[in-house]
């Protein structure tokens, strides 16, 4: 049976929450999440979170909403949120949902972190920002539907 999680780390600059057995992303992971990051930011953490969506297939709209309400606190604290390996599945919701000019995406965790440390406008030597939108059903590498806590069962 899966028990679908929530894992945060914190790092030098943002947080980092990876999704756990969550095919699909219920409400109860993202509310979570918020929480936590509530707490850290209270406790003078950094405002910045990267939220690593590898393995979700599926996002809800209670769970967007979630990422909506993280994503005004992040903006109040100074902060930003930044979405890596995002399913094509998921970023078309995202998308539809016209949710995607919220968020910025990227491929993958070090772009992410990369995103944190430029901030909100790149420095005059830094290279233009990637596009702000969730990557499309042809971008490579971004299918895999499956992450499970190390040592759980399977479905």
């Amino acid at each position: 049976m899966l028990n679908p999680s929530v894992q945060v780390h914190a790092a030098d600059d943002h947080l980092l929450a990876e999704f756990w057995d969550c095919l699909r992303l219920d409400p109860a992971p993202t509310l979570e999440l918020r929480g936590i990051y509530d707490r850290h930011v209270e406790a003078g953490g950094p405002p910045s979170v990267v939220i690593d969506l590898e393995g979700v297939g599926f996002a809800g709209s209670s769970a967007l909403g979630n990422f909506v309400a993280l994503q005004r606190s992040a903006r109040q604290n100074g902060g930003r949120v930044v979405f890596c390996h995002v399913d094509p599945t998921v970023a078309e919701v995202f998308r539809v949902s016209k949710l995607d000019r919220l968020f910025e995406f990227v491929a993958d965790r070090e772009a992410a972190r990369a995103a944190v440390r430029r901030g909100d406008s790149p420095a005059p030597d830094e290279p233009e920002p990637a596009p702000r939108r969730p990557p499309g059903p042809t971008s490579p590498g971004l299918g895999r539907l499956r992450r499970r806590r190390p040592g759980s069962e399977p479905d």
